[in-house]
């Protein structure tokens, strides 16, 4: 992310709000549609940032773009924006931000928790109610798996990780042996 990014998704966002909280979700998944016709038809992407194609024709491209994905006024000007300074790279980081903003109106916190093997719903429930009552807001966890931690969890919320993982005990226990 950048501040560039932060910006373009900040406008966003504040301009949907400004018509209730649903709008502003609203925003994100019109803005996650556009970045998936982009990613999923190539010719799109090529039509947007072919420089031998005038800007109205990619104004007229966008529009049309636009109309079928339902795109509301707003994020279609976003999408513009993007487009004429060349920017279209930037879409994702975008996204992210936009995301961002809309978990922290809302209250929610987003934790990426990564186990050693798969977590059954019981465990991942149990996670997600723990984390829940220690932050007081409402989590959205993501769950990954990583063999090499042999066991226990490393949980990352924002840019803090708790590491309980048996490789992290392992590499303690090692460097306190060391220092005998």
């Amino acid at each position: 992310m950048s501040v560039v990014s932060t910006r373009y998704a900040r406008a966003l966002f504040q301009a949907l709000l400004a018509d209730g909280p649903g709008k502003a979700g609203e925003g994100l998944d019109q803005l996650e549609r556009f970045a998936a016709a982009l990613a999923k038809e190539g010719v799109a992407r090529q039509v947007l940032m072919n420089p031998a194609i005038s800007p109205e024709q990619r104004e007229r491209f966008i529009q049309r773009l636009a109309d079928a994905l339902g795109l509301d006024s707003r994020a279609r000007k976003l999408v513009s924006l993007l487009v004429d300074r060349r920017r279209v790279d930037m879409l994702n980081d975008v996204i992210q931000d936009y995301r961002e903003l809309l978990d922290e109106e809302s209250g929610v916190v987003r934790a990426v928790v990564t186990s050693a093997a798969g977590l059954g719903e019981a465990e991942r429930e149990a996670i997600g109610r723990r984390l829940e009552a220690s932050l007081g807001k409402r989590i959205v966890l993501e769950i990954r798996e990583d063999p090499s931690l042999l066991g226990g969890l490393v949980v990352r919320i924002g840019g803090t990780v708790y590491d309980g993982s048996v490789r992290q005990c392992l590499a303690g226990f090692r460097a306190r042996l060391a220092e005998v």
